[in-house]
This record gives C-alpha cells, structure tokens and sequence, in this order.
C-alpha cells in the first residue's frame, strides 16, 4: 500500500530546492561568493539568481574539510550543493542557466517535500 503525500501547508516555508553536483576541482567559496577550479578559473554568478537566493553545501561539514583528508566517497559528497530560491520562485525557472555554469557537472529540482496523508 503506497501512501499518497499531501502538500505542505500554505505559508509553511517548504520551499523546492535546485539541486546540483559540482564537476571535479571545483568548489564554492561562500565567502567570496564565487565557484573556485583547482587551476585557478573562478566563476560568480552574479545576477543570475533572485535576491535572497542562497547557494549552500548539502553537507557543509564536508565542505570545509580539505579533499586530501578524504575518502572517495566523501570527496564524491562534498560536490553535492543546492540553490535555496525565496518563497514563490520556481527553481525549474533557473535550471537551465545554473546547468550553464562552468562549475556544475549535473543539476535538477529537487524533490518536492510532503506530509503523509493521515487516516
């Protein structure tokens, strides 16, 4: 028996992320705002996104760890990151510019969140 999912609440905050995968000697310095290749290329798209967006680590503790003190799977995780869109923007609005970046290897919407129908 599959339980259908029932949409989050109106003025919930649930908001559908745009989800991507950073290519290989690519980072995100969130200081700089700026996508940061391992030869020195740097990318900042600036003006791309709404304001208020924010392009964040899916495992931020990973982030920050230098790739070397790493193992291979971890290495794989830390190039998953997301674009967090304010509230009413669609992200499959952006997917195709943030698939144009020099940095993403891949990207999609990300999965809409749900609550489970109750009886």
């Amino acid at each position: 028996m599959t339980i259908p999912a029932v949409p989050l609440p109106r003025g919930s905050g649930g908001r559908v992320p745009l989800d991507f995968k950073l290519k290989p000697e690519w980072r995100y310095d969130t200081r700089r705002r700026a996508f940061v290749s391992a030869s020195g290329d740097r990318y900042a798209p600036r003006g791309e996104l709404p304001r208020d967006s924010r392009i964040v680590y899916k495992v931020p503790a990973l982030a920050r760890a230098a790739p070397s003190d790493l193992n291979p799977h971890e290495q794989d995780l830390q190039r998953y990151m997301q674009i967090i869109l304010p509230t009413g923007v669609s992200p499959a609005t952006y997917l195709r510019a943030v698939r144009s970046w020099p940095a993403v290897e891949e990207a999609h919407v990300g999965p809409e969140v749900s609550l489970p129908q109750q009886d």
